[in-house]
């Protein structure tokens, strides 16, 4: 018993820290075993919201090992931003945030990661001022969402989502007028 004590406690711990450019190798091998090929996003599509919204950006990882990420940056009202594409700039004045990909490691579910990056995210949000935080969930994820306080937005979204994901979106702050 006194052994197993030993090696857990040599176990690193679930940590998360800013993701970074060097990160995308990483963060492209998670995506593709996570989602199969239909909705891999290039290093350049990635690369430019990391770079428009550092702040808003995550790896978790457990030493060295990446187990998550999530990018997330700056919305306005209007919809869902496309796939694959790069935005050129953030909307000025956005009142809400958008995450746009989390993504854990299949090897990784189960160990909270998915949690503990929209936990960073919400508090990333909130502190910038945002009223809600938007997402699309893609149909197996909507209950993941849903139990994190997110509710389906009646939407028409790009092609590319596919079959079944939706527009949600959760209060972060009350209107206080």
């Amino acid at each position: 018993m006194a052994g197993r004590g030993r090696a857990a406690a040599s176990t690193p711990r679930l940590a998360l820290r800013p993701l970074r450019a060097t990160d995308l190798p990483a963060v492209l091998a998670i995506q593709r075993a996570a989602y199969g090929d239909g909705y891999q996003e290039s290093a350049a599509v990635l690369a430019r919201k990391l770079a428009l919204a550092p702040q808003a950006c995550w790896l978790a990882h457990r030493g060295d090992d990446a187990l998550g990420y999530v990018f997330a940056h700056p919305w306005d009202g209007g919809g869902a931003p496309p796939l694959h594409v790069a935005l050129a700039a953030l909307p000025a004045g956005a009142d809400r945030g958008f995450v746009h990909d989390l993504a854990v490691s299949p090897a990784a579910r189960g160990l909270g990661v998915a949690a503990a990056l929209f936990g960073r995210v919400r508090d990333w949000s909130r502190a910038a001022g945002h009223r809600r935080l938007r997402l699309v969930a893609l149909g197996d994820a909507v209950p993941f969402w849903t139990r994190q306080g997110f509710s389906a937005l009646p939407a028409e979204l790009p092609a590319a989502y596919g079959d079944g994901a939706c527009l949600m979106e959760r209060v972060l702050l009350e209107r206080q007028d």
